[in-house]
């Protein structure tokens, strides 16, 4: 199968789980995030901001910000992608595509220098895992790109997904960049 249909089959079923299942699910995927030490541990959350059927991370960018956490998250900007400090999703609008996005504001912007000491939570957004952390994303090399920036892996990626999307193995070009950790409802899987 190729990357392509995959991604086809993935939306697909996703987009068929009721509103009950999805809700079910993404509390479960909460709740194991929540209770580990990278996530009590981290001070700083770049998240994408979850759209259509992905896995909910709306609660858990509220729950970050309550918590004392600075929250990011992702912008496209040409070719590339930055991440915003946002205070509330008021701070958000759709791109071309729909997508919710911070305005951008210099003074907002993460930058990774402020990596040089500290782990940063990461959450990576995927339609399809393997437990080696492979991923098949949306196709755009969006977060491959940024996450290649992090040449002393500072970032703690965790990808949150749902018992389905967990495949036997994928097959990984030399620019992917794989996950850390899988959050899904009922396991976490630490890769590699």
């Amino acid at each position: 199968m190729t990357k392509a249909q995959i991604r086809e089959i993935m939306k697909d079923r996703r987009e068929k789980l009721s509103l009950e299942e999805r809700k079910k699910m993404n509390d479960l995927i909460q709740e194991q995030l929540f209770q580990t030490e990278i996530y009590r541990q981290s001070n700083q959350l770049l998240s994408y901001v979850s759209f259509q059927a992905e896995a909910n991370t709306r609660t858990i960018i509220s729950k970050a910000r309550f918590d004392g956490k600075k929250v990011f998250v992702p912008r496209v900007e040409g070719k590339n992608m930055n991440f915003y400090q946002i205070s509330n999703f008021e701070d958000l609008v759709p791109s071309k595509f729909g997508v919710p996005e911070p305005i951008p504001n210099p003074d907002l912007l993460f930058h990774l220098k402020e990596l040089e000491n500290s782990k940063v939570l990461i959450l990576v957004p995927g339609l399809a895992f393997d437990t080696n952390g492979n991923r098949i994303g949306y196709g755009a090399g969006y977060y491959d790109r940024y996450l290649a920036l992090d040449t002393k892996n500072n970032f703690i990626k965790i990808a949150l997904a749902y018992e389905f999307q967990i495949l036997e193995s994928i097959v990984s070009e030399e620019y992917d960049i794989p996950v850390d950790y899988i959050i899904t409802p009922k396991q976490m899987i630490q890769c590699h």
